[in-house]
């Protein structure tokens, strides 16, 4: 589970970004570095999801 503590560090990011657009006023919709940090924590959460899924096959074919 190798990308588990990437994606850790990829939401406090995200939470970050969140915070200072709502701080400056920004509808999060309309920041597009936060936007951009949402697709990529998107984009883990289905790596680890694979990841899960593959494992449980290789652990049902033995």
């Amino acid at each position: 589970m190798k990308y588990h503590e990437e994606l850790e560090m990829e939401k406090e990011k995200l939470c970050r970004l969140v915070g200072e657009a709502l701080k400056n006023g920004t509808p999060i919709i309309q920041d597009e570095a936060v936007m951009a940090q949402n697709r990529k924590v998107d984009t883990l959460v289905v790596r680890i999801q694979r990841e899960k899924i593959q494992y449980k096959k290789n652990q049902q074919e033995r």
